[in-house]
This record gives structure tokens, sequence and C-alpha cells, in this order.
């Protein structure tokens, strides 16, 4: 993928220096784009204490809804690494586009919010979104 494009959307999804855009797939028929991401650095954070820990190995892919591109349902893709801590326990890194089980970006979640908070329905807001209810009737309770 070109270097530019790989920027831009790594400024866009507000990746640090150990995150990268490496790939966008685009599904026409589906109306779907991948936004492939990967952890680029040979050591990891541990999600509970902070501290620096080599790398493991990594998760399956996983995908997380994101906002809209352009009228297709946009996900961002990705294999998060898992570390081996002090204690020697395998625990999966945090990502910075979603909270731990969530399968939606934080900036998904907060487009949902501020169109509850404008429409105040949740059909609307789920049409609007083109997703439905019962996500964002799951974003509701989870604030």
């Amino acid at each position: 993928m070109a270097k530019r494009i790989s920027s831009y959307f790594d400024l866009l999804l507000d990746l640090d220096e150990n995150w990268q855009v490496v790939g966008l797939q685009t599904n026409y028929k589906t109306k779907e784009i991948g936004i492939r991401v990967e952890f680029i650095g040979n050591k990891g954070i541990c999600p509970n204490n902070f501290d620096l820990c080599s790398i493991h190995d990594y998760t399956k892919l996983r995908r997380w809804r994101h906002l809209d591109i352009m009228d297709y349902h946009t996900y961002i893709e990705c294999r998060i690494p898992r570390i081996r801590d002090k204690q020697g326990k395998v625990k999966t890194m945090s990502v910075p586009w979603a909270s731990k089980y969530d399968r939606y970006t934080s900036k998904f979640e907060s487009k949902v919010i501020a169109l509850l908070l404008a429409t105040k329905n949740q059909t609307k807001t789920a049409s609007f979104m083109q997703c439905g209810f019962r996500v964002v009737n799951s974003i509701i309770h989870k604030i």
C-alpha cells in the first residue's frame, strides 16, 4: 500500500508509532472497507501494570466496526499482540481504537451517542448509523 495512504489513515485513526495501517480492502458487493492495522513494535505494554514485555504471539484476526467511509461500512482489522508478563502469564494487549471486549471502535460509539442525544430514538440512530437496533442498545447500556 502506498506510504501516503497508510500515513493518512494512521493519522485519521490516531495511531501511535507502534501501530500502522498496512492494507485496505474494499468489497464492492457488500459495500465494506477493511482497514488492516498491525502492531510494529517488538515490545508490548502489559494491560494490567503497563510494564514493557516481549511479544508472545498474536490473536486471531478481529474486526471492529468503525465510522463509515463514503457510505461503505468500515472495519478495522487486526491480530492483537499478546505479551508474556514478568510472572510468565500471557495477556492480550489493549488497542488504541476500542475497549477490551468491544466490537465497535470508540469513535463509532461516540457517534452513536451523539446521534442518540440528537434523535432521542434508538431506531432512528440505528438507521442513520446503518447498524442494528441491538448495536445501539448495547452501546447505551455500556455507558
